[in-house]
């Protein structure tokens, strides 16, 4: 799915080994990919991260943490050196689709998302920030709640129990202690994104009530 999705910004990026030549792959070139500041740095972390499997030496794949149980897509990186997301310092990174981002508790997100003039994007069932570098073509600076608590709400809907582990005391939380931080290199305009933030609350409920519909025909069974 990564490869997939980086595809677009492997192909506007100069060969691997050109890339690897121009950006040689430190904690300092991460930090201008998280910044939304290198297209070309990303593509080299792309193709050497998730084609190559030959990270550098300063980068591991890591497990994911508890607060980004639920989300799909994700690949986690631990990282050494002077790695920082707008200032806020990380170790450890993760790759989503066309994001490249970093967990930050919400203070240290909040003067992020207020430094860099994020606006609250028109969507209620979950948190997300953004601006737009070029609001024609990107990328987009962004942060935005895990999104695990998200599906969980769909599938308490679909099947009006809660579908948490037995574990976790009460419902998905609304106002999450962590948010995730960094840039979305997809090629979009601003007005494609607000478009599609108006309609995700459709598009869930609409996979909330095909759910329950499938469960009501016994094709599907709810969570364990």
């Amino acid at each position: 799915m990564v490869t997939a999705a980086l595809a677009s910004a492997l192909a506007a990026s100069p060969s691997v080994a050109q890339a690897e030549h121009e950006a040689v792959l430190t904690p300092a070139s991460l930090t201008q990919v998280l910044s939304c500041q290198s297209r070309d740095a990303l593509g080299t972390f792309a193709e050497l991260l998730f084609l190559q499997n030959r990270p550098p030496a300063w980068m591991r794949p890591s497990k994911l943490p508890e607060a980004l149980d639920g989300m799909i897509g994700l690949y986690g990186f631990a990282v050494e050196g002077d790695v920082s997301v707008f200032g806020e310092p990380v170790d450890h990174v993760y790759f989503m689709s066309d994001w490249v981002i970093a967990l930050l508790p919400r203070a240290s997100a909040e003067r992020v998302i207020a430094a860099q003039k994020m606006a609250r994007a028109p969507i209620a069932m979950t948190e997300q920030y953004y601006r737009f570098v070029d609001p024609e073509t990107g990328p987009m600076i962004g942060g935005f709640a895990p999104t695990g608590d998200a599906m969980a709400r769909v599938l308490l809907d679909a099947f009006g129990a809660d579908p948490t582990p037995k574990s976790t005391k009460g419902p998905p939380s609304l106002t999450p202690k962590m948010l995730l931080v960094g840039c979305n290199y997809a090629v979009a305009s601003q007005e494609d994104f607000l478009a599609a933030t108006r309609g995700a609350e459709d598009t869930m409920r609409k996979a909330g009530a095909d759910i329950r519909r499938m469960a009501e025909e016994g094709e599907a069974r709810p969570p364990r």
